[in-house]
């Protein structure tokens, strides 16, 4: 998705500069970019950020297919900044605000739009004029403003519907297609077997992973909560989506209270028949052997919604701040490249990347779900709100606070989103 910063107003990106230069007031003296002194050619460390060193298996992979990069003149040493992910979007913020922070760096996409409006991100347009038809167009999600900021570290597609393969054998159901087929298919694992048919995210707590979920709802039944210009909160395809997700706990069919992690890891052993799920997840319910769930049995297919869903969109940038640009520029260079892109897919399973790199044949051949998720990236679509990209995180969470509050308390749906379009309207301007 290129984003156009047309919109927000001027008082809204003010608060979001305040906010960057209040964070810089308390950032750390000894924050700087790690690159340290020497000027941008010269060798030295070039530090890396990315939460996901810190995951369980997919953290050690991803390190070492990059570590060894040692750029052009052999004078490199990669180091890696490992922050949570809890607080890793606050912690690069307040570094960056203050003139510091990693010297290249994976940020998710609405960090970077905040980012690249703030003024910390170095351009990287020479890099796509140089690679140019080598990369796909998961890349136009870095483009900001008619500029390349970033690049497509991995896409994790949502807009897919996974789900037991024994199951259905067993109670002999197809593959829903339609909503109205998903919800039947639904109520008879759950009249069959006594188990949810479908399970997914319903609670603010889960603000995050429940935003890139209901996107699958709000997109699958061809809503927008903009049209570029203005929010189209309570429009008639939101209020549709809004209702069709409601029905799945009405009707019985959705556990209520589960977390993510509770449904998932029933999902694994063959408690839940379908999930909306990303290629991550996928991955990490297959790979673990004491899951009933594996490379074989699990099944995955396009969301049975007339339209794609969401992605959750990883980008690679460069802090323009860092004295080491040129060498973080050569690094992202060599990450798109033939060498760093087979390198790194190792790691990042049926990700979408920034080349058409495919998973090795061995990786496809024990995980055939796989090749669904790469292709349902080509067409999900981002959770930010176009023309609203810096505000995203506000706009979802007052939709989805009133969606929660439906779900607990019941009411018209179309009344309540017209509330939350009369709020936002007036807070954002």
């Amino acid at each position: 998705m290129k984003l156009n910063h047309a919109h927000p107003s001027g008082r809204a990106r003010a608060l979001r500069i305040t906010g960057i230069a209040a964070a810089a007031a308390v950032a750390l003296a000894g924050c700087a970019s790690g690159g340290g002194a020497g000027g941008e050619n010269a060798g030295g460390e070039l530090a890396f950020s990315n939460w996901q060193f810190l995951e369980d298996g997919k953290g050690p992979i991803i390190w070492d297919a990059v570590k060894g990069y040692t750029g052009p003149d052999d004078n490199i040493e990669l180091t890696k900044v490992e922050i949570p992910f809890a607080n890793y979007a606050d912690k690069l913020s307040t570094e960056l605000g203050a003139g510091g922070g990693p010297d290249v760096m994976v940020l998710q996409d609405s960090q970077f739009a905040s980012l690249v409006d703030a003024g910390v991100l170095e351009p990287l347009d020479d890099i796509a004029e140089e690679l140019g038809d080598s990369l796909n167009n998961t890349n136009e999600a870095g483009v900001f403003d008619g500029a390349q900021y970033g690049f497509n570290w991995e896409r994790p597609t949502y807009s897919t519907v996974i789900y037991n393969k024994d199951i259905f054998s067993d109670l002999g159901l197809e593959v829903p297609t339609t909503f109205d087929e998903f919800l039947t298919t639904a109520q008879t694992i759950k009249d069959e077997l006594g188990i949810p048919g479908w399970a997914g995210r319903h609670q603010t707590a889960e603000i995050d992973g429940w935003t890139l979920e209901m996107a699958n709802w709000i997109y699958g039944f061809g809503g927008e909560l903009s049209d570029g210009d203005k929010l189209t909160i309570d429009r008639d395809e939101n209020v549709e989506a809004v209702e069709a997700f409601l029905s799945t706990f009405t009707s019985g069919v959705a556990p209520i209270g589960d977390d993510a992690s509770t449904f998932r890891a029933k999902f694994g052993q063959g408690q839940v028949g379908m999930l909306f799920e990303n290629s991550g997840v996928a991955t990490t319910i297959t790979s673990n052997p004491e899951n009933v769930v594996n490379g074989q049995n699990l099944g995955a297919a396009p969301l049975p919604l007339a339209n794609p869903g969401s992605n959750s969109q990883l980008i690679i940038a460069v802090n323009a701040n860092s004295d080491k640009k040129e060498a973080a520029k050569d690094f992202v260079r060599w990450v798109l490249g033939e060498e760093g892109q087979t390198a790194i897919r190792a790691g990042l399973g049926a990700s979408a990347m920034a080349t058409d790199v495919e998973p090795d044949a061995e990786f496809l051949e024990a995980n055939p779900w796989a090749s669904q998720f790469l292709e349902a990236a080509k067409t999900s679509k981002s959770t930010l709100v176009e023309g609203f990209e810096t505000e995203s995180k506000v706009i979802w969470r007052e939709v989805l606070t009133a969606v929660e509050d439906l779900r607990v308390n019941g009411g018209d749906v179309k009344a309540r989103l017209a509330e939350v379009q009369k709020s936002l309207e007036a807070e954002l301007g």
